[in-house]
């Protein structure tokens, strides 16, 4: 498994980012730092996603120092291919639900991924020139899946999820795309004056 981005992993993982942000400062685990671009960048592995996704659960059973623990037999554990059950001390933890959780988002998060083209300066819909984050910017206000299609007619109903799920994973940098189409504009504009 490629490590992914605290976007990525918070999509992964089915947190919103900020609340997501919050509890990888909290929880014990040590995502991987890498340079890009002169910033320290996280990226997170099968180890930390199923940690975060078992998060709420281990809170409640466990202290912050068996949660470390845990943490520590769960990476053992993953890195020799033991996957259902994790030991630590005295402790068994039954991981299998969160294991096939995490599996079945990062399957999804790569087939909508593949349905967005990265060859250009802005990722745009495979198949189209239109950018995903235009189109998630859409859903983001409001607008229904349905009258992004009437809006883009090219558009197929996989294809606004797609790009939603793609903009949730890697969020854009900059000046927001219109929350309304101009097609939307348009027809809530009143253009009487124009008769006169």
């Amino acid at each position: 498994m490629e490590h992914l981005t605290t976007a990525q992993a918070a999509f992964v993982v089915g947190a919103p980012l900020d609340l997501f942000k919050k509890v990888v400062e909290r929880a014990p685990i040590k995502p991987q730092l890498v340079k890009r671009g002169g910033r320290n960048i996280r990226q997170f592995g099968q180890a930390e996603l199923v940690f975060l996704h078992a998060y709420d659960e281990l809170k409640q059973a466990l202290t912050p120092k068996s949660q470390s623990e845990f943490y520590e037999a769960l990476r053992s554990s993953l890195k020799r291919g033991l996957a259902k059950e994790v030991v630590f001390g005295k402790q068994r933890y039954d991981i299998g639900q969160h294991l096939v959780f995490v599996e079945r988002k990062l399957k999804e998060l790569d087939k909508l991924t593949a349905q967005i083209d990265l060859s250009g300066k802005e990722p745009l819909i495979r198949g189209t020139q239109i950018e995903a984050h235009r189109i998630a910017a859409l859903l983001d206000a409001g607008v229904t899946v349905e009258d992004v299609m009437r809006d883009y007619p090219s558009l197929k109903e996989q294809q606004i999820v797609a790009a939603r799920v793609y903009a949730e994973a890697h969020p854009k940098a900059g000046r927001p795309y219109p929350k309304q189409t101009a097609k939307a504009a348009m027809r809530a504009a009143d253009l009487s004056a124009l008769d006169d």
